[in-house]
């Protein structure tokens, strides 16, 4: 009798969770989003900006965009109902760490970029990714979890 009940907690504690998949989504509408805020400010600089604060601005975006897709990654492969704050944890230290050392690196070892106002051009590529990857995380393991709950593909 007492196999039985050991078993039986064995199986309750033992989730099963369903294969990792690898989304693509999240990844495609943060380069959408951010490709499409720096074809604004490329618009607007075009007689605006500088030839160095055009590159100080392409740069940030690379960064952002950067860190946006590797910080949307941890939260993939991180699942389950205890893993899932620790993937947007780990996804936040991506996303926060590589635009603004990068930034802060170029502006700290080069005039012509701290001229270039790259880590204003930074912080305003940041608020618009923070903003959306959060958006993104939040539905990546909401639907991780629904997935795991319904057994169903979203």
């Amino acid at each position: 009798m007492s196999e039985n009940k050991s078993s039986e907690s064995d199986k309750a504690e033992s989730v099963e969770l369903p294969p990792v998949r690898f989304h693509w989504k999240p990844l495609v509408i943060i380069t959408i989003v951010l490709g499409l805020a720096f074809t604004a400010v490329a618009w607007y600089g075009y007689r605006e900006f500088t030839d160095m604060e055009m590159k100080a601005a392409g740069i940030a975006a690379f960064l952002c965009w950067l860190g946006s897709v590797l910080g949307l990654i941890p939260p993939m492969y991180l699942r389950g109902a205890e893993n899932a704050v620790s993937g947007l944890l780990a996804g936040m230290l991506f996303r926060m760490f590589i635009p603004m050392a990068g930034a802060f690196l170029l502006q700290q070892g080069n005039e012509q970029w701290r001229n270039a106002h790259i880590m204003y051009f930074t912080l305003g590529f940041f608020l618009l990714a923070l903003i959306v990857d959060t958006i993104l995380g939040v539905q990546l393991i909401k639907s991780q979890d629904s997935t795991q709950n319904t057994k169903t593909d979203i």
